[in-house]
């Protein structure tokens, strides 16, 4: 019994090892919140994720302590009008970027928990598809 429990030990721990490792290769810059006008409901979230490691990594999630959900999105032209689909997950691809901008890729962030206004942080966690996670802190700003 003691051979299982230290081999589910070292297999929990290298799991850990393993999630704090793929979450070492990202990287998060220039994160803001476009600021919305007083009781909007959804707002979107932008930045820029680096990936130094070799291998693709999907963030399949993310979270806020200041909004009752959020979705993974991005923005296509059909039939001629813009529209937003729900996505699965973004592909931050190996050594390489994944770009949330207006009019592409980006958080939808729904049902605010409080007032914000421009100048507020809002904290973000990204989940990635391992189970890791990534806090972010993204100033509300009126344009970028």
């Amino acid at each position: 019994m003691r051979k299982h429990r230290s081999l589910a030990l070292v297999c929990v721990a290298l799991a850990t090892c393993a999630a704090q490792s793929q979450t070492g290769m990202l990287r998060v810059t220039d994160a803001w919140i476009r600021a919305a006008p007083p009781g909007a409901m959804v707002l979107a979230g932008y930045m820029t994720v680096e990936n130094s490691s070799p291998e693709d990594i999907k963030l399949t999630a993310a979270e806020s302590p200041q909004f009752g959900m959020i979705e993974l999105h991005r923005s296509v032209i059909e039939d001629d009008a813009a529209r937003m689909r729900k996505q699965p997950y973004f592909l931050v691809p190996a050594r390489g970027k994944l770009v949330l901008e207006p009019n592409g890729r980006h958080l939808m962030m729904m049902m605010p928990n409080v007032p914000l206004q421009s100048g507020d942080n809002v904290t973000v966690v990204l989940t990635l598809d391992n189970g890791a996670s990534l806090e972010v802190n993204a100033p509300l700003r009126s344009v970028r």
